[in-house]
């Protein structure tokens, strides 16, 4: 349900992904995206008969598109949603295919993937496996996150920097007005795995959405991103919001 009010939210001008987050609430875009789901993606993911990719649209439903016309004006949505803490990500593919991610036993942050999993009292004052008893939490290795056609903003979005407007800094429309997903960077071919809780790693063939365009100033060098004087280990990631350093005399943003 989050992720459904953020991508189909109203980006508002004059703020940034700090201040209002995916934008302003649209009920209107959120009924109609959830209208276009199964209704039965609960049981599903609970009893393990949903993969990764598979349809998560209701029979005979296509997913809308991402515009709203309220009182005479339309708007495009954000189609952005916040992810294991420090991602951004997009798509259509977030919807129309089954994303791990959703699953509510999973919690993914900082890198890390953890699976919970309920004890149910057994049969006797109350049916059996009925009413619960205790969770236990195990981290989990190798876990998928995210299918192929699922969109990372991540390179787009940039280190924070106030004065450099990215990061959370960015203002919400400058990100999306680009056209996500086509602007964003890059598209997963192959999606993204969990490798041993070590960080979400980059399916091979990973492809970028057309016409796609890089922030000026953000650098990419042999698979990472760098932030203005940052250094890095190899196979070292940074989150989105990271803070770079503030501009200096002869570091200049």
């Amino acid at each position: 349900m989050k992720a459904i009010l953020q991508y189909s939210a109203q980006p508002l001008p004059g703020a940034n992904l700090l201040q209002q987050g995916a934008g302003l609430l649209n009920i209107d875009g959120a009924v109609t995206l959830a209208q276009a789901l199964r209704t039965d993606l609960a049981s599903a993911i609970a009893s393990g008969s949903i993969s990764a990719g598979q349809s998560m649209l209701a029979s005979s439903a296509r997913c809308p598109a991402a515009k709203s016309t309220l009182v005479g004006g339309s708007f495009d949505w954000s189609r952005i949603v916040y992810a294991g803490g420090n991602s951004v990500v997009s798509g259509s593919a977030l919807f129309t295919k089954y994303q791990p991610i959703w699953d509510p036993r999973l919690a993914w942050a900082n890198g890390v993937v953890f699976k919970r999993t309920p004890t149910y009292w057994s049969a006797g004052a109350c049916p059996a496996s009925t009413y619960v008893k205790s969770f236990s939490e195990a981290r989990v290795p190798n876990q998928q996150l995210l299918t192929w056609g699922v969109v990372r903003a991540d390179a787009l979005v940039g280190a924070s920097s106030l004065v450099g407007q990215t990061g959370i800094f960015m203002p919400t429309a400058t990100l999306v007005e680009p056209g996500l997903p086509a602007a964003a960077d890059p598209t997963l071919a192959q999606g993204i795995v969990l490798s041993e809780g070590a960080g979400a790693q980059r399916g091979p063939g990973v492809e970028r959405g057309p016409g796609a365009q890089r922030r000026p100033g953000v650098e990419r060098r042999a698979g990472a991103e760098r932030g203005p004087g940052a250094e890095r280990r190899v196979g070292a990631q940074r989150s989105p919001f990271a803070a770079s350093p503030e501009p200096r005399a002869g570091n200049p943003q």
